[in-house]
């Protein structure tokens, strides 16, 4: 299947910002994460920030859908 074949849904689209060189290694580690439909936002300071909010809204996303 190619990536044109792909249809994914937009409720779980995310635009994640960087923060230029913010890691010790100069990888960055902080910036900000949106969720597309919901327009909820968070800054992040490491890779668990972000993971956790984007774990939350699909698991709101989830629970809205299966109710």
């Amino acid at each position: 299947m190619s990536g044109k074949d792909v249809s994914l849904p937009t409720n779980r689209a995310f635009v994640i910002q960087l923060q230029a060189g913010s890691g010790a290694s100069g990888v960055a580690q902080r910036g900000r994460v949106e969720h597309l439909a919901s327009g909820r936002a968070v800054h992040f300071a490491d890779e668990g920030e972000l993971w956790a909010f984007v774990d939350g809204v699909l698991a709101t996303e989830c629970s809205q859908q299966s109710t």
